[in-house]
């Protein structure tokens, strides 16, 4: 059997978060097994969009920020980030290292 159809039976799971965004193109990921550090990236950069911006009530109506997606809309421009959670198995006795 090769290792690709290894029977995952007994491995340990392990959750990690993805901050995935289109601002003027698509974002880098930001990738870890801590969600909090995910949400404060995603937090920031929700917030340096809005940074010393004027917003039209109509785009203030559509930006928010919440526990697994934000957007910013600056003139018309929308701005998108969102957070994926992902369970991975890792074979077991190997280590869970923090991203």
């Amino acid at each position: 059997m090769t290792n690709v159809c290894k029977n995952t039976q007994g491995n340990t799971p392990i959750k990690i978060y993805v901050l995935h965004g289109y601002t003027d193109g698509l974002t880098d990921p930001i990738v870890s097994t801590d969600y909090e550090k995910v949400y404060a990236a995603m937090k920031t950069a929700y917030e340096n969009a809005l940074d010393g911006v004027e917003q039209e009530d109509s785009d203030r109506e559509y930006s928010f920020l919440e526990g697994w997606s934000a957007t910013a809309v600056v003139h018309g421009d929308w701005m998108e980030w969102q957070i994926a959670e992902l369970e991975l198995q890792l074979p077991n006795g190997q280590p869970a290292s923090q991203a």
